[in-house]
């Protein structure tokens, strides 16, 4: 009998072609595994991104109200005195016991803040100085004297936002009042 060219009786296959086939199942298997362990541990990390982001508009609405609050209340008796029943936000130049001594280490409650939107934004107020001469408004650096109001009382904001998740963001602001 005449072989063939190329033809290989069966006693001679080893069978290399299943093995080499069962290893680069076991690869693409691997490979899709971890696209799948990848693309998981993304979609979380783009998820806790949302929630800090919702966090810090929180805190920049909280401090955008306080601002407001101040624009038509600065010269609130609250800064003179604290009183956790009447102004839980208000906190006067001098310090006392139940004030926050750093707002950003506190434990926010409805006894040393006030909340903005139902509890997920909340600021405190710190009166930070008084009756301060703003600069360039006075006779003696070369303007004509004014008969407009020229002192400022200076306060620092603190808005704390939260999440629904729990991720919490702290924006602070300095911001002036016209005191006269």
């Amino acid at each position: 009998m005449q072989r063939h060219p190329g033809f290989h009786s069966p006693a001679r296959q080893q069978g290399a072609t299943l093995v080499i086939a069962m290893l680069i199942l076991v690869l693409i298997m691997m490979i899709g595994v971890t696209a799948v362990s990848t693309s998981n541990t993304q979609y979380k990390l783009a998820g806790n991104l949302q929630f800090e982001s919702a966090a810090m508009n929180n805190a920049e609405a909280a401090v955008v109200t306080a601002e407001n609050w101040l624009l038509t209340n600065a010269a609130h008796a609250g800064f003179s005195t604290y009183s956790a029943q009447a102004t839980p936000q208000l906190y006067p130049l001098v310090s006392s016991a139940a004030v926050i001594a750093t707002p950003l280490t506190a434990t926010w409650s409805d006894s040393n803040s006030l909340s903005a939107n139902g509890g997920s934004q909340r600021y405190v107020i710190q009166m930070m100085s008084t009756n301060n001469l703003l600069q360039g408004s006075s006779a003696a650096v070369g303007r004509q004297g004014m008969s407009v109001c020229n002192k400022v009382n200076t306060f620092l904001i603190t808005g704390r936002g939260t999440s629904v998740r729990g991720a919490v963001k702290f924006v602070q602001s300095y911001f002036s009042v016209f005191s006269c």
